[in-house]
């Protein structure tokens, strides 16, 4: 699969949270609310949490039901905090900071979908919820997302010049009839329905930075309203096609890397900014050149001191999981012969592994007997491979070193987590299985010749 058929999806679905969330981001910072959508999002994922202790799965619309009832509350929350008007210095200086409402119903949602995941036990789907899953989105979802935010836009629309005076000017809205609550509230049901939506998609991080970071950077440049769209935009395309672009070219997460790229962006783009308006641009380069400079040293610096440490740390880890994996060994020797007959079955396929596997009595042996017999055949040593991930007295240590094995050959890890129950990983597990039935057989996975002989295909 190409990097244009895997990526295509993600990509428009990007592209239609850029276009609503940069025009919201706008309000918002116009607001002083910044942590608003972040309340918002969490509000959505403990909707989605509660959904599912109720056994509502995360994925189904009963979910997406569930976590707009729970934005809708929180909008009204919101609403009902920014209170009358202040009209006198009193009142001003005694009157409690909106953020600090939306800090304070962010921090109990979040204890609350902490204590829903401990009953849940639904830590897989929280990390979801928190990271989200755009690298899987299908294009049904991006239709309904696009339909969604197209109706949420239809309304802003219509209503801009109400949004934007209680956004710019409160003060002035309600001189002229405006009700500031109802106006408030409509406001964020219309941003929680498209919270909602975003959220169990792209997760909570990655919604947060399409929301702010946009419009922080057209807030860098202009004050006015249509130049900052524009900007924001065109922003949100640029930094999220090179985001996309990083995470398949190095194996890692979508949403993730998007995120880190916008931080990369923003600062790039306020040292423009302080170089392009000092009036001494020379000497503002040179300070910035000196800091570039001095945070590369120290970077150098502390993460050689890190690497050496973390090689001392490997090695007393690596003592003890041997230690541990000997002891256990002796335990269960009596249960792992080399006799032929023992078989172990992930999913639809039973496999065999050979006798000198079965023989050895701990998880460094057998690994190494997989390194070895990749190099003379692929198919076979992934399937011995499979066997040890998907063995339960397999150690977290080992299984993590079989995990990065499995990314050298592969060039992937199915969705595979070493830290996490075996159980919990079946579908990494099926996934790498359908992998291995595809390979020809007697091909090493490294240069050398193959040896049929010892070829466990």
């Amino acid at each position: 699969m190409s990097i244009f058929e895997l990526m295509a999806a993600p990509f428009a679905e990007c592209m239609v949270l850029v276009g609503i969330h940069t025009y919201l981001g706008i309000h918002v910072l116009r607001r002083r609310v910044i942590f608003v959508d972040l309340a918002l999002a969490q509000i959505a994922a403990l909707g989605t949490m509660v959904g599912f202790l109720f056994g509502i799965m995360p994925e189904t619309s009963a979910a997406l039901i569930v976590s707009m009832a729970f934005t809708f509350a929180g909008a009204a929350i919101f609403a009902l905090s920014r209170g009358k008007i202040a009209r006198g210095e009193a009142d001003k200086k005694n009157r409690i900071p909106q953020e600090a409402v939306i800090g304070l119903v962010y921090a109990i949602t979040a204890a609350t979908a902490v204590l829903v995941v401990e009953k849940t036990q639904g830590a897989e789907h929280l990390k979801d919820i928190l990271v989200g899953s755009i690298l899987w989105v299908k294009w049904v979802d991006v239709g309904m997302a696009a339909a969604a935010y197209a109706l949420v836009g239809v309304i802003h629309f219509i209503f801009r010049r109400q949004f934007m005076l209680i956004s710019d000017d409160p003060e002035e809205a309600t001189r002229q009839g405006l009700s500031i609550r109802a106006w408030d509230f409509f406001f964020y049901v219309t941003f929680g329905f498209v919270i909602a939506f975003s959220t169990r998609v792209a997760g909570v991080l990655l919604v947060f930075v399409f929301l702010v970071a946009p419009a922080i950077m057209a807030f860098l440049i202009t004050t006015r309203v249509k130049h900052q769209l524009l900007i924001g935009w065109g922003m949100g395309t640029v930094v999220t096609v090179i985001g996309l672009v990083l995470s398949y070219l190095c194996d890692l997460p979508s949403g993730p890397s998007v995120v880190a790229f916008y931080g990369i962006a923003l600062l790039l783009g306020a040292l423009i900014r302080y170089v392009a308006r000092s009036p001494r641009r020379f000497k503002a380069l040179g300070w910035v050149g000196t800091g570039a400079a001095a945070t590369a040293v120290a970077t150098m610096v502390f993460c050689g001191g890190a690497t050496l440490l973390g090689k001392t740390t490997l090695a007393v880890d690596k003592d003890h999981a041997r230690v541990a994996s000997e002891m256990e060994g002796r335990e269960i020797r009596g249960a792992i012969t080399a006799k032929p007959a023992a078989v172990h079955t992930v999913g639809a396929l039973a496999i065999k592994p050979c006798d000198r596997y079965l023989a050895l009595p701990d998880a460094e042996a057998r690994l190494e007997l997989i390194q070895k017999q990749l190099t003379l055949c692929a198919r076979g040593g992934l399937k011995l491979l499979l066997v040890f991930l998907a063995d339960t007295k397999t150690p977290p240590f080992f299984r993590s070193e079989g995990l990065d094995l499995l990314k050298k050959i592969t060039g992937k890890d199915f969705g595979y987590d070493a830290d996490i129950d075996v159980k919990k990983n079946a579908d990494a597990l099926e996934k790498l299985q359908r992998h291995i039935l595809k390979l020809p057989r007697g091909v090493p996975a490294k240069k050398g010749k193959p040896d049929p002989e010892h070829c466990d295909c």
